[in-house]
């Protein structure tokens, strides 16, 4: 599949516990040898960073795997 990043921008990130996480305000993509691809969400007052490896789904909002308690 083959998306415009631009299209990801303000979009609303989900967790699969279903819950909102934040929004995407920017998209990193790390170059390199095996380089990664991170997104970066917009959280009140702060940046956090989500590896792309966690995104499980693209659509209306993205879905991101909850981190394991």
């Amino acid at each position: 599949m083959v998306m415009r990043l631009s299209r990801l921008y303000g979009k609303q990130i989900y967790n699969t516990r279903g819950n909102y996480v934040g929004y995407v305000d920017e998209v990193l993509i790390e170059i390199g040898q095996g380089g990664g691809k991170v997104l970066a969400l917009g959280l009140p007052g702060e940046k956090v960073g989500v590896p792309y490896e966690r995104v499980t789904a693209i659509g209306d909002i993205i879905l991101v795997r909850a981190k394991e308690d």
